[in-house]
């Protein structure tokens, strides 16, 4: 009788640890596969916002944006930079450099720096606006062409300055859910073509 009972008695420990390895298992497992599940929904989640001023909405993850997030990044940039006036330049100025990342910041810096005295010394009030705008699908570069309307007030001198059509390539990135301008030149002004044009 006791021989029997001891047996019974072991044979439920052995059952119950079986219960609760297999149980611990299977925890494991469900933690793994909600963990991966997760951060694969992380990183390939879709947003759908409307920006202020914009008629139109992009698409964005973690890691890239659509064609529209690109033209809307790139036209608010150009207006941080070329629609300004001698009260609104530094302002303005300031707010492009915050996209600029650190390591390409005091190039961009300068070149802000001479235009903003220029346009405060001169009273030079400017609006960009946008003709066309052309992708390079190899690098992503984004050319923007367009004219350039200019005036100055000094005082009672109001002078109009004659339009300008201008171009500019814009370096824009999009990495880890953060947009990125690495480089913002003037490039000789040449007519756009019919191909990967957007306006």
């Amino acid at each position: 009788m006791k021989f029997q009972v001891k047996e019974t008695r072991n044979r439920m420990v052995v059952v119950t640890l079986m219960s609760l390895t297999s149980l611990l298992a299977l925890s494991i497992a469900g933690n793994c596969i909600t963990g991966s599940l997760a951060w694969h929904f992380y990183r390939t989640q879709k947003t759908i916002t409307t920006p202020m001023m914009f008629d139109r909405a992009f698409t964005s993850t973690a890691t890239e944006g659509d064609a529209a997030i690109n033209s809307m990044m790139v036209r608010s940039l150009i207006n941080l930079r070329l629609s300004v006036t001698p009260e609104t330049v530094d302002g303005q100025h300031a707010a492009l450099l915050r996209w600029v990342p650190p390591e390409d910041r005091p190039e961009m810096k300068k070149a802000l720096a001479a235009e903003a005295e220029y346009i405060k010394k001169n009273g030079v009030s400017t609006v960009f606006r946008i003709d066309d705008e052309t992708t390079d699908t190899r690098t992503g570069d984004v050319t923007v062409r367009g004219t350039l309307s200019a005036s100055t007030s000094n005082g009672s001198l109001s002078l109009a300055l004659p339009d300008v059509s201008k171009a500019y390539r814009l370096s824009v990135g999009y990495v880890d859910g953060l947009i990125r301008l690495t480089a913002f030149p003037e490039i000789p002004w040449t007519p756009a073509s019919s191909t990967n044009t957007r306006g």
